[in-house]
């Protein structure tokens, strides 16, 4: 039986969908359950774990190399954007820059922020009327989608077929600036000076949940809550 290590959050509906799929295929599966804190430590199981294959669906976590040595056919990676957006904040930044389109990257990691050989590309649109808010669930949903793709060619033509996968791909390769956290942070931080253009290309690229464009003014700060009725 080949022995996978799952990698994704702990509350997170698609996670448990793929966690579900991944047993339906008969693999044996060690499973780290991910916080959404940033930093998240992994513990000592998870770092002694070797086998097959380990497919990170999702976490804010960076794989050391003794776990990405620990797999036999590497580490597969989801990347909910493009190749042109590597690392944090590649969907804020698609609709920041008017993209017509985003999707999901998979890839084998290696020890650089999303640089391993590219494994396929799958487009979601980016329509006019969308924001962060309604792309999201698409962008979410066809990773599940890719998720129960690759790794069901997996199951079915063996581990083989990821470097066949990787011969096949001859699309647009990584882009050459790794995208921070931090930089969609500063993004979110404006000013009283701002245009009413660029604010509102703020608010479609950012503004969701208790996220969005803030205003530190004489002290106090203020964020963003929605349009005025």
């Amino acid at each position: 039986m080949n022995s996978i290590l799952f990698i994704a959050f702990e509350d997170c509906e698609y996670s448990q969908n793929a966690f579900s799929f991944l047993k339906v295929c008969g693999f044996d599966i060690t499973c780290f359950w991910a916080s959404r804190k940033r930093k998240t430590i992994i513990p000592d199981n998870i770092m002694e774990w070797s086998g097959d294959c380990v497919f990170h669906l999702k976490s804010y976590c960076i794989l050391p190399k003794q776990l990405l040595d620990a797999s036999r056919y590497g580490v597969i990676n989801f990347h909910p954007s493009p190749p042109k957006y590597p690392g944090s904040g590649g969907l804020n930044w698609g609709i920041y820059n008017g993209d017509k389109s985003t999707g999901v990257t998979v890839h084998l990691m290696d020890e650089k922020v999303d640089n391993g050989p590219i494994m396929s590309f799958y487009k979601v649109p980016i329509y006019s009327g969308d924001n962060i808010k309604t792309i999201l669930p698409r962008v979410h949903s066809k990773q599940l989608e890719v998720f129960y793709d690759i790794v069901g060619r997996i199951h079915q033509e063996g581990f083989e077929s990821i470097q066949r996968m990787i011969n096949e791909y001859t699309d647009e390769g990584w882009g050459s600036k790794t995208g921070k956290i931090r930089q969609i942070d500063r993004m979110q931080r404006i000013t009283p000076e701002v245009k009413k253009t660029e604010l509102e290309k703020i608010i479609r690229a950012t503004a969701i949940g208790r996220f969005g464009p803030n205003l530190e003014l004489h002290g106090s700060k203020f964020q963003y809550k929605g349009e005025i009725q």
